[in-house]
């Protein structure tokens, strides 16, 4: 006979009332134990051996979210209990972290491809990523690349310098003095629209006071890119950022 899934999967009906099923309850167990320990649904779909139901031998990873989302383990009035609320808890926190992660990864994603300046090429978005952050961290080591080129050329002045280099101090000492910190930003982003010499410092000026504002990293700050990267160009190959005031800087390749 077919087992009917209205019952939750750990459960069986007996009497009237309901039990748990002793291999389907060692599985939900070892659901949440799994998921603890790192692995993915898919994964854990993948190494399950006890049917969902008749109809069902094989799992997908929605079965077990299915399993990871049911309040009915941690004890109902009509369920008894199979994982403690600790448990519960602690694999619910993880997956809304990885939910997260993937929203995020996922918006980044959008984000990037919408920029891409004319037709969009087969291209992967990780590969975009890279040549866009190693573009964010030389602006950060060298601010001078904002500057248009051509018969312009932004020389910063040993003032400019000296200001660059204490807030870089700064905001390396997590006990500085936040408002002195803002006060020599302001200062500094001052120096260096005196040092440029061309006409849209009105654009390169707040790209220049954003980058003061940064360290290299690892990781791509999206919200970076939003505010100094107008389009990302792709050309033969070679990724390239197009800034807020025209600048185009290539990557430098793998």
């Amino acid at each position: 006979m077919k087992k009917i899934r209205n019952i939750p999967f750990g459960y069986m009906m007996k009497n009237g009332r309901y039990i748990t099923e002793p291999s389907e309850s060692e599985a939900v167990t070892q659901i949440f134990r799994m998921y603890l320990n790192g692995m993915s649904l898919k994964d854990i779909a993948d190494v399950m051996t006890v049917p969902y139901n008749a109809d069902k031998q094989v799992w997908t990873l929605n079965m077990v979210k299915r399993i990871i989302e049911n309040k009915k383990y941690i004890g109902t009035s009509e369920y008894p209990q199979i994982i403690d609320k600790a448990t519960f808890d602690a694999v619910r926190t993880i997956a809304d972290e990885r939910y997260d992660r993937i929203k995020m990864a996922d918006d980044e994603t959008k984000m990037l491809r919408s920029m891409i300046k004319g037709k969009k090429p087969r291209i992967s978005t990780a590969k975009i990523r890279t040549a866009i952050l190693q573009i964010i961290n030389s602006l950060i080591s060298d601010p001078t690349l904002v500057a248009p080129k051509g018969n312009f050329e932004y020389r910063p002045s040993a003032k400019s310098i000296s200001a660059e280099d204490k807030i870089k101090a700064m905001m390396r000492d997590p006990d500085a003095d936040t408002e002195r910190l803002e006060r020599l930003i302001l200062e500094a982003a001052s120096l260096r629209y005196d040092d440029c010499p061309y006409d849209n410092r009105d654009k390169t000026i707040p790209i220049l006071d954003i980058l003061a504002r940064h360290e290299p990293s690892t990781e791509l700050d999206i919200e970076l890119v939003k505010k100094i990267v107008k389009y990302v160009i792709l050309d033969n190959g070679t990724i390239s950022a197009e800034l807020v005031n025209g600048v185009i800087i290539p990557s430098q390749g793998e």
